[in-house]
């Protein structure tokens, strides 16, 4: 079996997360298993997809990140101003300190998202916030990554 050099996309999916397109539901769902089961060689913060969402019948949008190395983590959706819409990590699903390993994904043969890193368009007190444009940050070993959300809103 070949084995993958350090830092190179693993497939497809990856490639398509990172520039930001969205991925079918078919196509996500066939994603490899981890050959070694090692952390991730660096710490990366994924596309999320779909995006734009809603889209294609999908009311979420789900976010990926690697983790190298086990410490203390952050993960919030913030307006454009930089002000709190949500926060995922600590939160009520995720503790401040996680280990190093790849976040987001489902289980395999299930849907390609873990349900505790879906956003669906809601603030951490439940309102939906306004259609527009939204930032995720992920704060970890010392890397702080953004990625940019488009929230098409619910009365579509």
């Amino acid at each position: 079996m070949r084995r993958r050099p350090p830092g190179r996309p693993a497939s497809i999916l990856r490639a398509a997360a990172l520039l930001g397109l969205a991925v079918p539901a078919g196509l996500a769902a066939q994603r490899p298993a981890l050959l070694d089961g090692a952390p991730p060689p660096t710490t990366l913060l994924y596309q999320n997809f779909p995006n734009p969402f809603p889209a294609a019948g999908q009311d979420s949008t789900c976010i990926w990140f690697d983790l190298a190395e086990t410490g203390s983590v952050e993960l919030e959706i913030l307006d454009l101003r930089g002000g709190p819409v949500r926060r995922f990590i600590p939160g009520r699903d995720f503790g401040e300190v996680l280990s190093g390993g790849r976040y987001g994904r489902g289980v395999p043969g299930g849907p390609p998202c873990d349900p505790r890193l879906m956003w669906d368009g809601r603030a951490d007190d439940g309102r939906v916030v306004p259609a527009g444009v939204y930032l995720y940050k992920l704060t970890a070993g010392g890397v702080i990554q953004f990625r940019r959300i488009v929230f098409r809103g619910r009365n579509r």
